[in-house]
């Protein structure tokens, strides 16, 4: 699977809607926001100079919280490891030895397993999954959705007849996004 995307040069900063990951555990919880992790400070100081796997590499033994999780996918992700997001995603946002997502994961989360999961390949399991999110209008979701629809677009009349009618996804499709993948749970 070929996968491109726009790099963080070239990108124009737009701004996407923060994530409701660590606003909902506040207002749940009925206290002040926490401070962002020691390693997740260390790593956003590589991600802010575009060093994506200098990040990684500081979050990989930062423990198993979500936050930490999320940053280590996105960073993943947009260091062109792909199939080592989707597999971080898929422990922490699925129930274990299930295919049923934990109640208690935010919407970012989910978004970054979806955009994962397509950059490896299996846009119908990003469909699966940003359906469970029931926020099509998100921004980061329309985007996702016009990725899937232009990548669909330019499958070969009779793998495109294939996927839309028995959801065959022909091997070796070169996927393309127009956007830097995954969302950061704090700015």
């Amino acid at each position: 699977m070929k996968v491109q995307t726009m790099s963080a040069q070239t990108q124009t900063k737009k701004t996407i809607q923060p994530s409701d990951c660590s606003a909902t555990t506040a207002r749940h919880d009925n206290r002040a926001a926490t401070p962002l992790n020691p390693a997740i400070q260390r790593a956003w100081k590589l991600i802010k100079q575009d060093n994506y796997l200098g990040a990684a590499n500081v979050l990989i033994t930062a423990g198993r919280d979500p936050q930490v999780r999320n940053t280590l996918g996105v960073c993943f992700m947009r260091a062109g490891r792909a199939e080592s997001a989707a597999e971080l995603y898929r422990g922490f946002v699925l129930m274990q030895g299930s295919l049923r997502e934990r109640p208690n994961i935010c919407n970012a989360y989910k978004r970054n397993f979806a955009t994962a999961l397509f950059m490896n390949g299996l846009p119908s399991g990003a469909l699966s999954v940003l359906r469970d999110t029931r926020e099509p209008s998100h921004p980061r979701a329309i985007q996702l959705y016009a990725a899937i629809k232009d990548w669909e677009k330019s499958l070969p009349w009779f793998q495109r007849l294939d996927w839309i009618l028995n959801g065959v996804e022909p091997a070796n499709s070169s996927i393309s996004l127009q956007f830097e993948p995954g969302e950061f749970d704090f700015d």
